[in-house]
């Protein structure tokens, strides 16, 4: 599940920004720039009845801009294009308590996504079939 949330909120970014660079792992050397930096830094998941869960993933994405002059006027412009168009990831995923930062010539955005799942029970649940007092197997 976090592998296809990830691919997801790739996808989404590069529809919304165009053919932009996105990295799914921190890069030490040769980033380019601009870009964006997806990381799943967290997920939990809380059961709740009738084989329902719910599970919850927090996530991090860092945009490096391309412009070190006006990093601000870019990130402001890069933050608020990502509040208009990831309030869902793939209309599956619900983003809530998105925030985003300036921090170190780069903008910060977290959010969380959940997503209610049901568990399905693997295996048979009748071994037998009974009819009318004959035993079938």
């Amino acid at each position: 599940m976090v592998t296809e949330l990830k691919d997801l909120i790739i996808q989404q970014l590069k529809q919304v920004f165009g053919g932009i660079k996105v990295y799914d792992e921190p890069i030490r050397q040769g980033l380019k720039v601009p870009a964006f930096l997806v990381l799943i830094v967290n997920d939990s998941q809380e059961r709740k009845l009738w084989n329902l869960s719910e599970w919850q993933f927090l996530v991090n994405v860092t945009y490096f801009p391309e412009d070190e002059r006006n990093v601000y006027t870019e990130t402001d412009k890069v933050s608020q294009t990502f509040k208009e168009n990831f309030r869902y990831i793939a209309n599956q995923y619900h983003v809530n308590r998105l925030e985003a930062e300036k921090h170190d010539g780069t903008l910060v955005i977290t959010f969380s996504v959940k997503k209610i799942v049901r568990e399905i029970e693997v295996g048979t649940k009748m071994q037998k079939l009974h009819y009318g007092g004959a035993t079938s197997d």
